[in-house]
């Protein structure tokens, strides 16, 4: 097994200790990297937070404990466009590649386009950072619930 290229690469989530309130004291985001959480860990690339089957940030919040019951100790989202614009959709773990560092690592940019994926993946990480599974879908392709969940069964199982 290979380590997950650019699990070290640093994105950005939307810091869930920010509050108007404590705004000045407190930076509105976070830098941190895939290899920064620990234990079985389940990648899903998004192409991007605005448009493109919005449907898929829903599903996996929705269904956290699916993916739990399948393995995954930590789900974690990846998109390349502004994180901000969607607030983060309740997702704790949402993450953006502003410098498409990690697609570039994973071979996910669309090239000429600075803010969207090629492809739609699920990765599946190992405790020891190893990259265990890895499945591509169609940028235009939405992916079911059941279909990212098998991944993790498979990966994790």
């Amino acid at each position: 097994m290979a380590t997950l290229p650019g699990i070290d690469e640093k994105l950005i989530r939307l810091n869930p200790e920010w509050t108007v309130e404590n705004a000045g004291s407190t930076p509105l985001e976070q830098n941190l990297s895939i290899s920064d959480f620990k234990g079985k860990r389940l990648v899903v690339t998004l192409p991007g937070a605005g448009g493109f089957c919005n449907k898929e940030l829903d599903l996996i919040k929705d269904n956290m404990n699916r993916f739990k019951e399948a393995g995954a100790d930590e789900v974690i989202v990846v998109v390349g466009t502004d994180i901000l614009t969607n607030a983060g959709r309740g997702l704790a773990n949402l993450l953006q590649d502003p410098d498409l560092a990690f697609a570039k690592a994973n071979k996910l940019n669309l090239e000429g386009v600075r803010s969207r994926y090629l492809n739609r993946s699920v990765i599946a990480v190992d405790a020891g950072g190893n990259q265990v599974l890895r499945e591509d879908a169609q940028l235009l392709g939405c992916r079911t619930l059941d279909g990212l969940v098998e991944a993790a069964k498979k990966a994790f199982a």
